[in-house]
């Protein structure tokens, strides 16, 4: 998927192709957060962003309680008009995403490509909805090697035909999510504030709740129009951009001791472990909700504010990996160095790594010049010559975790030249950089390589000048 953008935050105009492995660089202030969250807020939201028009066939399925809806007509044939719908839709909602005033981005413009293969008319597909007591309502489905979805209205809804319409976004969710499930993948962030949406979560629910009951109480004084739920998320998502709410509401809905594994720690369960020599320990939930911090090779139970930054930063991705995360997923960590020492920093790159291998997508944001280091040396070590066997070995390194170049991509802020429609000549701009990526060598990122050239300019300078 290829991602497009003008005007968006300090970057005039930029292009980024998510890889299984996406790197974002730069100094402070130059764009890669509101790049990073514009990516996840559209992967997040797509698919209720899309409208594909169903109004005839929703007018068949009213009056005969049954539909047939060719997939490749109704969608990949006019994903044109589709996509720029699902733009418009985007961009109107997209400064509220951000908690941000909407001339922020009055002359932002984004646009993106994707490319479809004969995997959704392959693959089978059924879905259905059904009420809350269980009694099915619309059901939804696509033999393999077919274009041709069958939409099917329970027969007790016979008196609820009037209101069917109700339900076309339900509709249109499935059949979007049979076109494009494959191709844009489901996505998990983790951003910078995880630490305090960690650490102040029981304080934003004491919050919520107080706000929540004071406009209960004044719907039960006669605000008919006033929904308590409706009014609090409003004021509530005013304040967070939709990273940072995501992070808030995933950390106040941790899963306990109940909740089924996931399906890519079914299939890996030695990742969990991995990810415990990173932390330290384990995470624990219990039937109460309460969560500790258990360090390795001890029966202590810490609650999460005696525990160190670097435990709370890493608390949702340990419940995202642990009980969420499934082949195909994309992973994004807005600066995973945060509160991570070198060391750790390294382990958590390799950890990345494991996961790319296992087929997770990851898309990062980073200052840390170890950590893109040490993706250096397993995209070296993916070459795989003779003399790296005793080198692998003295280090501790497997082949789980080696890098193909041709995975990756790092996108540093920069300057080039581009061609501006009236004037003259090309006009320099603020835009994402490719870096050079060898296989021999890794990652030439000139965005960490001129500072580290410049301290050491400067140390040789003190330690010789005078000589």
């Amino acid at each position: 998927m290829k991602i497009m953008f003008e005007k968006l935050g300090a970057i005039d105009r930029g292009c980024l192709e998510i890889s299984d492995l996406t790197i974002v660089c730069g100094e402070n202030n130059t764009g890669k957060t509101y790049v990073t969250y514009a990516v996840y807020c559209l992967l997040k939201s797509w698919i209720s962003l899309t409208r594909i028009g169903l109004s005839n066939e929703m007018s068949e399925l009213r009056a005969n309680g049954v539909v047939k809806v060719d997939i490749q007509t109704r969608i990949i044939d006019r994903w044109a008009d589709i996509k720029n719908g699902v733009i418009k839709n985007f961009m109107d909602a997209f400064p509220a995403m951000m908690a941000s005033r909407g001339e922020l981005f009055s002359e932002t413009s984004l646009d993106f490509e994707i490319e479809f293969g004969d995997g959704w008319r392959k693959q089978p597909f059924s879905t259905d909805l059904r009420s809350e007591q269980g009694r099915l309502l619309i059901s939804i489905s696509k033999p393999e090697n077919s274009t041709i979805a069958e939409i099917t209205a329970a027969s007790q809804l016979e008196h609820e035909m009037g209101t069917l319409s109700g339900f076309q976004e339900f509709i249109e969710e499935a059949l979007i999510s049979i076109t494009l499930s494959d191709i844009i993948p489901n996505v998990f962030m983790a951003s910078t504030e995880r630490t305090g949406a960690t650490i102040f979560k029981n304080d934003l629910n004491l919050a919520k709740n107080s706000v929540v009951e004071l406009l209960a109480q004044l719907h039960k004084n006669g605000g008919n129009e006033l929904n308590p739920g409706k009014v609090f998320a409003t004021l509530y998502r005013r304040n967070y951009a939709r990273p940072v709410d995501d992070n808030v509401r995933f950390a106040n809905a941790l899963p306990g001791p109940d909740n089924e594994v996931g399906a890519l720690i079914k299939r890996y369960p030695q990742l969990l472990e991995k990810f415990g020599q990173i932390v330290g320990g384990l995470y624990v939930t219990n039937k109460d909700g309460v969560t500790y911090f258990q360090p390795s090779g001890t029966r202590l139970k810490l609650g999460l504010g005696e525990t160190s930054s670097a435990v709370r930063s890493l608390l949702i991705l340990w419940y995202w990996l642990k009980f969420q995360a499934r082949p195909g997923d994309l992973l994004m960590i807005d600066e995973p160095e945060l509160n991570l020492h070198p060391s750790n920093q390294r382990r958590l790159a390799r950890f990345l790594a494991y996961l790319v291998n296992y087929g997770v997508k990851v898309f990062i944001t980073t200052h840390s010049d170890t950590i893109v280091r040490e993706f250096n040396t397993l995209i070296m070590l993916s070459r795989n010559l003779p003399h790296f066997e005793p080198i692998r070995k003295k280090h501790h390194y497997v082949q789980e975790e080696h890098l193909d170049s041709t995975r990756v991509r790092l996108y540093y802020t920069g300057d080039d030249l581009f061609d501006v429609p009236g004037a003259k000549t090309r006009k320099r701009l603020t835009t994402l950089l490719s870096a050079a990526i060898d296989p021999r060598l890794g990652i030439d990122v000139k965005t960490f390589d001129q500072t580290i050239i410049d301290m050491s300019s400067m140390q040789d300078d003190l330690r010789y000048g005078g000589e």
